[in-house]
């Protein structure tokens, strides 16, 4: 009895070894583009005994990379139901509904991660693109608040909330969302998106207030009173940028105005 336990170990010991180096060989082939033979030696693997969960999630990963979405997909959920409890799984159906633009699924998908994990970001995050990828855009703003009360000091966050914003219409509220994020991204692609979209905000919105100040006398006069609360009084939200400019064009207009009403001497 004794010898025969041995063998049966040793056995064990070369099935699981096997299994190893099948799982070795699916990543060298992976890393060299055969993605269909990698498929094969990570099921070669799971024959031998190798970790279910772990097969699976590499399975979906492969077919992922070879954009074979239902199959990916169906390991995925292969591998979470050998381990409900793990979030690798999770995360990586939510790429993937993503990526295939099942955005239904991937709200569903999202929430179930999140309910096992209520702080994890990047699911909160998912979830807002899905809402995106739906055109609920009031339901991604909400998600976009959420991850900022979750993590207040970064500013990607913040930019998004401006982006939703600035689609909604909330003016004020994106300005002052993308100004946030200058002051807090150290982040040179960022922060010059940032600038380009105050920039913009702040064109339409400067136009808008040199054209209502010429038709309106009423508006012209608070303008040149006090220029911030004339604009906002209007719908207007300027950025610190953008007030600065409005400030020099008044105090152009007031010497222009004072220009005019100076009286002409005549030879």
């Amino acid at each position: 009895m004794t010898i025969h336990s041995t063998d049966a170990q040793r056995g064990g010991v070369k099935q699981t070894q096997r299994a190893a180096r099948a799982l070795q060989q699916a990543e060298q082939l992976a890393e060299r583009g055969q993605v269909s033979e990698a498929i094969q030696s990570v099921e070669q693997a799971m024959r031998l005994g190798a970790d279910r969960y772990t097969c699976y999630l590499r399975l979906a990963r492969l077919y992922q990379a070879g954009r074979r979405w239902e199959e990916a997909v169906s390991a995925a959920e292969m591998a979470i139901a050998e381990h409900p409890g793990k979030l690798s799984a999770r995360e990586a159906i939510i790429a993937l509904y993503l990526e295939a633009g099942e955005y239904e699924r991937a709200v569903d998908a999202s929430k179930a991660l999140l309910k096992l994990a209520p702080r994890h970001l990047p699911a909160r995050d998912a979830l807002g693109a899905a809402y995106i990828g739906l055109g609920d855009v009031q339901a991604a703003v909400r998600v976009a608040n959420d991850l900022i009360r979750l993590n207040p000091y970064d500013p990607a966050h913040r930019f998004k909330k401006a982006l939703l914003c600035q689609h909604q219409g909330e003016v004020r509220m994106a300005v002052e969302e993308f100004q946030r994020v200058l002051d807090m991204s150290s982040d040179p692609e960022m922060t010059q998106n940032a600038r380009e979209q105050l920039e913009m905000l702040d064109t339409y919105q400067l136009n808008a207030i040199l054209v209502l100040s010429e038709e309106d006398p009423i508006f012209r006069a608070k303008l040149l009173r006090n220029a911030e609360a004339a604009a906002e009084e209007r719908g207007f939200y300027l950025s610190d940028a953008g007030r600065q400019f409005l400030h020099e064009w008044i105090a152009r207009r007031l010497e222009e105005q004072e220009e005019d009403c100076r009286p002409r001497r005549y030879h």
